[in-house]
């Protein structure tokens, strides 16, 4: 047993393990090929003299604090919980530490969290973008400061992304809707302002000129905007219904994304409809719910975790050579009880 000292420093762990101080260093540091036997022991060795890792000194010397800021627009969010967990494991693997900030889906709280972050001297920010704009990203860039944005695309500025194909998730909803026999489809997007609202409802409407380009059947497609939020989304909707009232004709509703959908079934449900007899659902992002909701609901999906791994990924390597990733990720519709197949011959 090792006699424990207190604040054992980085020699105290080389001479009581037997191995040079900058083999100690890259082993504890998780930067640097180290042996597995080799690590193992140093790391031993290391808890049982109770080193802990002076960060000050350590960013004094490498002018790196290991930190990267994350600002995330709604933490409450099934969906941000899972990237956000994709990004702290990956973070983990490489000896980092974020830190986490909140926007609450304000403008102006994301300027402040990227302002108070920088303070901080993060080596990085990851942005989960929803009213981010173009001049702040620019900014960063002008700067120099590594950065990744996840769920929108800057095409004009030399940025880091990472996405999913959201212009194919709204071309697969629709083409599954109209290759199963819907003929009045509603969209309950979110504000325009969003990037993904935007290509979304771009790939609808493609879908839906290629339809009416082979079929003599004619298709009503409507779009109504709502704030993000299940309150913002129930409220838009219970509005639309009772301007509707009796002329509601819709035999479909795509949703911007599954808590959208939950709002909607919600409100369906307490005015009688039948789902999906009477209407069909499709949500987007497959978040942990929308499987054993009632009726389970059909939604395009986007491995969560994967966009906050590969988030993570971009920006270190924009942090080590300065390198650019525009990164988009499949996605995929999984089909489950909340749409109908209406096609002739199907009941």
């Amino acid at each position: 047993m090792v006699k424990r000292k207190k604040f054992a420093t980085i020699k105290d762990v080389a001479e009581a393990s037997g191995f040079s101080i900058n083999t100690v260093s890259r082993a504890l540091s998780g930067r640097g090929y180290v042996k597995k036997e080799t690590k193992e022991k140093i790391l031993r060795v290391a808890a049982e003299l109770g080193y802990t890792r002076d960060c000050t000194a350590s960013a004094l010397r490498t002018r790196k604090t290991h930190l990267i800021g994350v600002v995330v627009v709604d933490n409450t969010n099934p969906f941000y919980a899972e990237v956000i967990k994709g990004i702290e494991l990956e973070a983990r693997s490489y000896g980092y530490t974020i830190l986490l900030v909140n926007t609450d889906r304000n403008y102006e709280n994301e300027e402040k969290a990227i302002n108070t972050l920088l303070q901080r001297r993060v080596d990085g920010l990851i942005i989960t973008a929803v009213q981010t704009k173009i001049d702040d990203i620019l900014r960063l860039v002008q700067q120099g400061i590594p950065n990744v944005v996840i769920g929108a695309r800057f095409e004009n500025i030399p940025t880091n992304y990472v996405c999913s194909d959201d212009e194919r998730g709204g071309y697969i909803a629709m083409k599954y809707l109209l290759d199963t026999g819907h003929k009045n489809v509603l969209f309950l997007n979110a504000q325009k302002y969003k990037y993904a609202a935007r290509v979304r409802e771009q790939g609808m409407r493609k879908a839906l000129n290629e339809y009416e380009l082979t079929s003599e059947n004619k298709v009503e497609f409507e779009v109504i905007y709502s704030n993000e939020g299940f309150e913002n989304a129930y409220e838009t909707f219970q509005m639309f219904l009772q301007k509707m009232k009796k002329e509601f004709k819709y035999d479909a509703i795509i949703c911007y994304n599954d808590i959208f959908a939950y709002a909607v079934i919600k409100l369906l449900k307490e005015h009688g409809f039948k789902i999906p007899e009477e209407l069909s659902v499709i949500g987007f992002d497959d978040i942990s719910f929308s499987s054993i909701i009632e009726p389970p609901l059909t939604t395009v999906a986007t491995d969560k975790i994967r966009l906050g791994r590969e988030a993570f990924k971009s920006v270190i390597r924009n942090i080590e050579n300065g390198s650019i990733a525009q990164i988009i990720l499949p996605i995929e519709l999984r089909i489950r009880k909340s749409t109908k197949n209406r096609s002739d011959g199907n009941s």
